[in-house]
C-alpha cells in the first residue's frame, strides 16, 4: 500500500452519496456510478472529514481518542486509507 503525505490536508468530494453498513459505510459516487464500500476504520475517517480538513495526524488524534490504540500503530493506516481515497477521488488535497 501507499502512502499518503503526512503533510497534507483532505477534504472530502463532493457528489457523494453515503449510508451507513453494520460496521462500516456504502459510499456511491453520482459522478462515474461507482460504488465503495469502508470499513469501520475508514468509516471513521470519512465521518471525521465531514467535519473539516484534516490531516493524517489530526485523524490519529481523534481516532486514539475513541478506540485504544496507539499513535504509532494507527498513523500508517490512517495515511493508507487516505492515500486510497484519493487514488479514487473521493478526497482531495488542501494542502499541500
Amino acid at each position: 500500500m501507499k502512502t499518503g503525505d503526512p503533510r497534507a490536508i483532505y477534504r472530502r468530494c463532493e457528489d457523494l452519496v453515503v449510508c451507513d453498513l453494520d460496521g462500516g459505510s456504502a459510499l456511491l459516487d453520482l459522478n462515474t456510478s461507482t460504488y465503495f464500500k469502508l470499513n469501520g476504520t475508514a468509516s471513521f475517517i470519512w465521518e471525521k472529514l465531514g467535519d473539516r480538513p484534516m490531516s493524517a495526524d489530526m485523524l490519529a488524534e481523534e481516532l486514539i481518542q475513541v478506540y485504544d490504540v496507539d499513535k504509532a500503530v494507527c498513523l500508517p493506516d490512517i495515511q493508507n486509507v487516505l492515500a486510497e481515497l484519493a487514488t479514487a477521488k473521493l478526497v482531495t488535497t488542501v494542502h499541500p
